[in-house]
């Protein structure tokens, strides 16, 4: 992981992919197929748990809550 990723943000689970939580799919358009890189993290409103957010090249933006 890059050392310039943004602090954790939280999100809600109803706005939440499985696979894109484990970093199976890009965080914003849910590709599958292409390169994905760990940008930053987030946490599911409730849990305490951390994931790394994972993007494709064309979604590298921060999340937004």
């Amino acid at each position: 992981m890059s050392d310039t990723m943004a602090e954790t943000v939280t999100v809600s689970v109803d706005k939440v992919s499985i696979a894109r939580l484990h970093g199976f799919a890009c965080w914003d358009c849910g590709a599958v197929t292409r390169r994905l890189e760990p940008c930053e993290t987030v946490s599911v409103a409730g849990t305490g748990r951390v994931w790394t957010v994972f993007r494709c090249a064309e979604c590298r933006e921060p999340v937004t809550s």
